[in-house]
């Protein structure tokens, strides 16, 4: 039997608030699970999705994992038969990165496959290259996190530079995952194209803030500067049951909430275990009396992101 792969990515909260398309963070519990390894001839063949909470393509042209794998043997300038298997470990459409993380996870098993001859920026392009399939653009909020671990800050697409930021190590972070879809590409028709100079410059602020708390490792710094004055309004029309959700949140004793990615999941932040598990309830009970079932996890930053879970021969 030819040698196996096995690569997990974790799940990301895009944006962190203010910080659109430039911010991210891999969380703890959840994400998927990409395993490649050698086949005679030159295709890749997709020959499992695990999992999955809908149909997702097999097609490797039409897979967020397909595609950068193939992205990466393109980098590598090589002719290869790579054999997939995908276990999804989170919805799609659920604004935490889930066609982010099967890109990742797909990027690094082919190049650990093949050696590790690719540096890490190779390998997010290789990831961002399948994960512009589904989200309709070109973006690194969900994918850097995914690769990187921790809080990233995107500082430009092209040339791509990307800085990892650390985490907070007292952060506790509640999500609560709607039971409703939001496609990102669908999500980003609906932003407006100029927004106020005033909301501009307190988003500037606060997305600074949040990357120095980062860096400093300051949950001080982080809970005083969540708020989205730019898309939040936006987005969370989507998303029934928002600002009383939101509500619940902070009277429960929440540090601030805000929307993961394009949602619909929502997160709250405290650094409190003990506030943490009454916030989760309350949001989720929110939700229910808007008639939304929901999905709940108390969870905290993720230092790793994309990693071997073993090699098997």
């Amino acid at each position: 039997m030819s040698k196996t792969i096995k690569v997990f990515s974790p799940a990301t909260i895009g944006n962190i608030g203010p910080g659109f398309d430039v911010l991210g963070l891999a969380v703890k519990g959840m994400g998927d699970i990409v395993e490649v390894w050698k086949i005679p001839g030159n295709k890749i063949v997709i020959e499992e999705i695990e999992n999955a909470d809908h149909p997702i393509s097999k097609d490797p042209d039409k897979n967020t994992a397909g595609i950068a794998a193939r992205e990466v043997l393109r980098l590598l300038k090589l002719k290869a038969g790579i054999g997939m298997r995908i276990t999804k470990g989170m919805p799609a459409g659920s604004g935490l990165g889930s066609s982010a993380a099967s890109a990742a996870a797909a990027a690094n098993a082919v190049n650990c496959l093949f050696g590790n001859s690719l540096s890490k920026e190779q390998v997010l392009k290789a990831a961002m290259a399948g994960e512009s399939s589904v989200s309709g653009g070109y973006f690194a909020d969900n994918v850097a996190p995914a690769i990187y671990g921790g809080a990233t800050l995107t500082r430009s697409l092209n040339p791509l530079e990307v800085t990892p930021l650390g985490i907070i190590s007292d952060l506790i972070i509640i999500l609560v995952m709607p039971k409703v879809k939001i496609l990102t590409k669908d999500s980003r028709k609906r932003l407006p194209e100029n927004i106020p100079l005033s909301d501009f410059v307190v988003n500037l602020a606060n997305t600074a803030s949040i990357t120095a708390a980062f860096c400093k490792n300051d949950y001080s710094l982080l809970k005083e500067n969540l708020k989205d004055l730019a898309i939040e309004s936006h987005r969370s029309k989507f998303i029934p049951g928002f600002e009383k959700v939101k509500i619940a949140a902070l009277d429960s004793g929440a540090d601030g909430m805000a929307i993961s990615g394009s949602g619909p999941t929502v997160f709250a932040i405290t650094n409190s275990k003990k506030k943490a598990k009454i916030i989760e309830k309350e949001m989720e009970y929110e939700f229910n009396n808007h008639g939304i079932k929901c999905n709940t996890l108390v969870t905290v930053p993720s230092k790793n992101g994309s990693r071997t879970i073993n090699g098997i021969n």
